[in-house]
């Protein structure tokens, strides 16, 4: 398994410019390739932005054109790719959801988003399941933006044993600062690399813009004892700011895997004690009902 490079793409999508947002999203893969990316990381919505109130407009069927073109060209360039995309469900309902492409052009797996906040809930429906894939590269999971908010990801995924997760994300520019603090905490709960691939750009019906600082973190205990170059309070091993672009870093899987292994808390953890009802609890409802106390 050895060495993995992974490259988050931070670009623009424009709403109502599907065509041309693939192949933007193509180029940069390309480039990402180029400087020998082993995992592409692309942001959520690349193909359509953040269009959720049309979203049964402009939503995808998973398989369809748009990943016919990813697994085409994960072939030619014998890389992995990950792409967020608004589906369309079979079951006639739309989604937010990540795809996982291999490096022989394969559609490995989706996830759906799970977490929505009150507005996209009234659009798309969640995902149940925290899908891990199995590659030459190492265990990867996937999650996307909004789930950062939500710590049972992270430790789900620490549960599962991922080397990798891939959070491919479209944020609102007005939760830059939650979601910066929040993110190396996840890469610290998960006990493995956390590549954020973030969109940039303008949402003109919403008004608000995107946050971008698409970055790729791990636990900063494992980058001390990799002697890896970074400020304390910034476990970053990537940072793009502002605008397009691509970033690349270079991770020992094997080495990171003998560190977590001595390292790891995993062992340690009460699953048991957790999430037990709690008489006076508070449901996103209201008061926990006694139903929900038994």
């Amino acid at each position: 398994m050895g060495r993995l490079r992974i490259a988050v793409v931070q670009m623009e999508s424009k709403l109502g410019r599907e065509p041309a947002n693939l192949r933007r999203a193509e180029r940069y893969v390309r480039q990402a390739a180029g400087d020998g990316a082993d995992l592409v990381c692309l942001p959520e919505a690349f193909l359509t932005s953040g269009n959720i109130l049309e979203v049964a407009d402009v939503a995808v069927p998973i398989p369809g054109d748009a990943t016919d073109q990813l697994c085409r060209v994960a072939a030619e360039l014998g890389v992995h790719i990950v792409a967020g995309l608004l589906e369309r469900g079979e079951d006639a309902a739309y989604y937010s959801t990540s795809v996982l492409i291999d490096r022989t052009g394969e559609l490995r797996g989706t996830y759906r988003r799970v977490h929505r906040h009150e507005l996209e809930s009234r659009y798309l429906a969640g995902g149940t399941e925290y899908p891990t894939f199995d590659l030459d590269i190492g265990r990867v999971g996937l999650m996307q933006g909004y789930d950062v908010n939500f710590p049972e990801v992270s430790r789900e995924y620490l549960r599962r044993g991922v080397d990798v997760l891939v959070c491919s994300a479209l944020v609102p520019d007005m939760f830059t600062y939650l979601v910066d603090m929040r993110l190396p905490v996840r890469a610290v709960d998960g006990e493995c690399v956390l590549a954020f691939a973030s969109g940039v750009g303008n949402n003109l019906y919403a008004g608000f813009g995107y946050m971008g600082r698409s970055q790729i973190l791990a636990d900063p205990l494992f980058l001390e004892s990799e002697r890896f170059d970074f400020e304390d309070g910034d476990e970053r091993m990537v940072l793009l700011a502002e605008g397009e672009g691509v970033g690349i870093v270079e991770i020992d899987i094997d080495r990171m895997r003998r560190y977590r292994d001595k390292a790891t808390l995993r062992n340690d953890s009460r699953p048991g004690t957790y999430w037990r009802p709690v008489a006076d609890a508070v449901t996103a409802t209201g008061p926990a009902t006694a139903a929900l106390q038994t």
